[in-house]
């Protein structure tokens, strides 16, 4: 199975304990299921580039690379959420997008976001560094194999995409990187015994110059 055919890969960090735990006590906010923007976060930005470097000596990033996003999940019984099939299309940008083929502009606590054009979104990849277990009954990330090859799919066609394609959990170790293409369909149900699902999500992009300059590119 590669990333570029199947738009997933699942594969280990590399990273020890001392750091996991770090980030495990020192990057969530009790209640809140998510927290956009870290990377100016000294352990989110440490741990951003230890990854990059990782993934590049496996030959899954590119060297030129940069970190763009980090946001931190968590999926506890008290934020047991739900999250229907959906692309990653919106990412934080420096200023208000206005250059062609960005579009959607708004503001997400405060930072710019916006959908950049289908060429720029092609070029990312996210990345989930798993801080816990994750098996079947802590509601796991599922993917539709193949179906970032279509581009931006519209709303009412993504079950379609689904059902031709296919879903499959994606079950974690602690310390497993999950690889995927933000175009990639996912989704992820509610949790049937729900725990800490910690999760660090990264998203890098190559390197190459956009329109318009990211919320931050380290």
């Amino acid at each position: 199975m590669s990333l570029a055919d199947q738009g997933w890969l699942n594969v280990s960090s590399g990273l020890g304990e001392d750091i996991l735990e770090k980030l495990r006590s020192g990057i969530f906010q009790q209640g809140r299921a998510g927290t956009r923007c870290l990377l100016d976060h000294p352990l989110v930005l440490e741990t951003a580039i230890l990854v990059r470097d990782h993934l590049f000596k496996l030959g899954l990033l590119e060297k030129e690379s940069v970190a763009i996003q980090a946001i931190a999940f968590d999926k506890t019984p008290q934020t047991n959420w739900k999250v229907a099939w959906h692309q990653d299309l919106m990412f934080p940008f420096a200023q208000k997008a206005s250059a062609p083929g960005y579009t959607l502009a708004c503001e997400k606590d405060g930072t710019p976001f916006a959908r950049p054009p289908a060429a720029v979104l092609a070029d990312l990849i996210a990345v989930r560094l798993s801080l816990d277990p994750c098996g079947l009954e802590n509601g796991p990330l599922r993917v539709s194999p193949t179906t970032h090859k279509q581009g931006i799919i519209p709303a009412g066609l993504i079950m379609d995409h689904v059902a031709r394609c296919g879903d499959i959990n994606c079950t974690n170790q602690v310390g497993d990187l999950l690889l995927m293409r933000p175009l990639l369909l996912h989704a992820s149900s509610q949790a049937t015994s729900p725990d800490h699902r910690r999760v660090l999500h990264l998203v890098y992009h190559n390197g190459t110059q956009v329109a318009e300059a990211w919320y931050r590119a380290v």
